[in-house]
Order: C-alpha cells, then structure tokens, then sequence
C-alpha cells in the first residue's frame, strides 16, 4: 500500500514534518505574514497540510486539530494564502484541497462570485426593509 507523502495525517505527523523541513510545498512564494503558529508556536501554512485532488479533501473539522487551531483561525488563514496565490479550494462533499488544474480552479473562483452576488443581493434586501434612520 502506498502512503500519500502530502498528506499529513496527525498532529505529529505536521510537527515532524514542519521541524524537519519536509512538509510539502506550494509552487507559490509565501511571507511570514502568509503563514500562522500553532498552539505550540511553529510557523506553517495551512497549505502544507493539504494534498492535490477533491478525493484527499480535509473537513475543517480536521484541519482544526491538524493545525491546533479553532476553525475561525484556519478560515481566516486559508483565505490569506488564497489572497497570496495557493490554489486552496473547496467543496461540501471533499473539504479543502489544493488544485493545479486550471479549469477546477476557475469553476471554484466562479462558484465564490456567485456566493459573493448572493450575499450582496441579500444584503441590499436587509437595507431596504430595515426602518429608515432619521
């Protein structure tokens, strides 16, 4: 049976990797401000903890105790490491996973500006109904 090298599966397993250099990398250059510390205070990206392809998708459920972090954390981290390249996308069914594949990458960018368009729709509809101040 072959293992998956890109995909840690523990706790342990992140901090191995992280301490030894040897948690995947993403084709992009990140910052220090692109990365977050865990509990225990290592630098990482949440990137280094996903593998390519919808079939290796990680629930938020477990990228919080992967990275020892509340989900709010891991949420504002993927978005910051989205803004700075890393083709970090998800769905429903998988979780998150990383993509290379520029067509998935383009229908999960188009499903976000429709989710962006809803919210607007529904935002101006709150601002028309609220009672005007006076």
């Amino acid at each position: 049976m072959t293992k998956n090298k890109n995909a840690p599966t523990s706790a342990a397993t992140l901090t191995g990797a992280v301490e030894n250099g040897t948690a995947s990398r993403t084709a992009h250059a990140f910052t220090h401000d692109d990365t977050t510390s865990s509990a225990g205070g290592q630098l990482f990206r949440i990137a280094d903890l996903l593998s390519h392809g919808a079939d290796s998708g990680i629930t938020l459920r477990h990228l919080e105790k992967l990275a020892d972090l509340p989900g709010r954390e891991v949420r504002r981290q993927i978005e910051r490491e989205r803004r700075a390249g890393a083709l970090i996308i998800s769905d429903n069914r998988h979780g998150y996973f990383l993509t290379d594949d520029p067509a998935e990458a383009q229908r999960f960018a188009r499903s976000m500006q429709q989710r962006a368009r809803e919210i607007l729709r529904t935002a101006r509809a709150i601002e028309r109904a609220a009672p005007k101040e006076v």
